[in-house]
C-alpha cells in the first residue's frame, strides 16, 4: 500500500469556493500562490502515482490569524465523501487548553479524524510548555499520532526557534506510546531530527519538502547529509513519503523519492508500509 503522509487540502477548489477567505489565508500565511484545483485533480495525481491513500492535514490558526486552513470539519467532510482514499488529521490550538482537549475528543469520536497536526511556528505556541504537554498526553491516551512541523518555514514572519527537532526528544521519551512525525525531516537540522528518531522508536520523519528547491534537489540534499546506508540502517522503518502537496506536485515528489538509492524493501517501506504502522494499520 502506498501512502502520502503530508497533504494540505487548503487549495481544494470546492473549499475555496465555499469559503473564499481560505484562498487569501493560503497566500498570506502559507505563501502559496498557485490556483485552487478541484479535489479530482488531487485524486488524479494519487492515481498517477498509484497512491492508495493520502493524509489530509487541518491547521488551526484561529487564535492568531482568524483562520482554520482548513478546519477539522472540512477535512472530515472530504474524508467521508471519498471513502478509503484519505485519512484525516485534526488540528487544535494547545494554548486554548481545555478547549483543545475537548476538540481533540470531538475530532476523534464524532468526526472520525485519526491524528493531530501541529505547527509551533504558525500557531505560535510553546511545544514544550504545559499546555502542549497536556495535548501530547491526551493524544497518547487517544492513540492519535501527531505530525508536527519542524525546521524552516517560507515566511520570516514566524519564528522557527520552536520548530527545532531536538525539542521533541524529551517529549518522545516522556510519551513512549505517542507516535510523533517530525515533518520535513527538521530541515535544515536534518541530523538533529535523525538523532531524535534514532533514540526514540516512536519518532518518525517524513520527506515533505525540505525547501532545497525541486523534488530532485530535495532528495539530493537529504542523501548529501544523511547517507543512504544510514537511512537503511536507522530510518528504514520510520521514514515516510510525504509530498507537501499542493506546494509540491505529488507526482514530482514521488518520482524523486523513487530514485532514493536504498534497498527496494526499504523504499517500499518508505512509500507506504511505515505510514501504515504510524497510522496504526499494521
Amino acid at each position: 500500500m502506498r501512502i502520502d503522509t503530508h497533504v494540505h487540502p487548503l487549495l481544494v477548489k470546492e473549499l475555496t469556493d465555499s469559503r473564499p477567505g481560505l484562498l487569501q489565508d493560503a497566500r498570506e500565511l502559507f505563501d502559496l500562490r498557485t490556483a485552487p484545483q478541484p479535489l479530482s485533480t488531487l485524486l488524479d495525481e494519487m492515481d498517477a502515482c498509484k497512491i492508495d491513500c493520502s493524509v489530509l492535514l487541518a491547521i488551526d490558526c484561529q487564535k492568531l490569524h482568524g483562520s482554520k486552513m482548513p478546519s477539522n470539519d472540512e477535512v472530515a467532510n472530504i474524508v467521508n465523501q471519498n471513502k478509503g482514499r484519505f485519512v484525516g488529521f485534526a488540528s487544535v490550538d494547545p494554548d486554548s487548553k481545555q478547549g483543545a482537549l475537548i476538540e481533540m475528543k470531538r475530532a476523534k469520536d464524532q468526526l472520525g479524524l485519526r491524528g493531530l497536526k501541529l505547527n509551533p511556528a504558525l500557531q505560535e505556541f510553546d511545544p514544550s510548555g504545559p499546555a502542549a504537554l497536556e495535548v501530547y498526553k491526551e493524544a497518547e491516551r487517544f492513540e492519535m499520532p501527531i505530525i508536527i512541523h519542524t525546521g524552516m518555514t517560507f515566511s520570516n514572519r514566524f519564528s522557527i526557534q520552536r520548530n527545532q527537532p531536538l525539542i521533541f526528544d524529551d517529549i518522545a521519551r516522556k510519551h513512549p506510546k505517542l507516535k510523533i512525525c517530525l515533518a520535513h525531516m527538521g530541515w535544515p537540522w536534518l541530523w538533529d531530527a535523525v538523532t531524535v528518531a534514532i533514540r526514540n522508536p516512536n519518532v518518525y520523519l517524513d520527506t515533505a519538502g525540505t525547501y532545497a528547491g525541486t523534488p530532485v534537489e530535495n532528495i539530493r540534499q537529504i542523501i548529501s547529509i544523511v547517507p543512504p546506508r544510514v537511512i537503511e540502517n536507522t530510518l528504514g522503518d520510520r521514514l515516510m513519503f510525504g509530498s507537501d502537496y499542493p506546494r509540491i506536485e505529488m507526482n514530482k515528489m514521488f518520482d524523486a523519492i523513487s530514485t532514493l538509492p536504498v534497498r527496494d524493501d526499504v523504499l517500499q517501506a518508505i512509500l507506504g508500509e511505515n505510514a501504515q504502522t504510524f497510522l496504526g494499520e499494521a
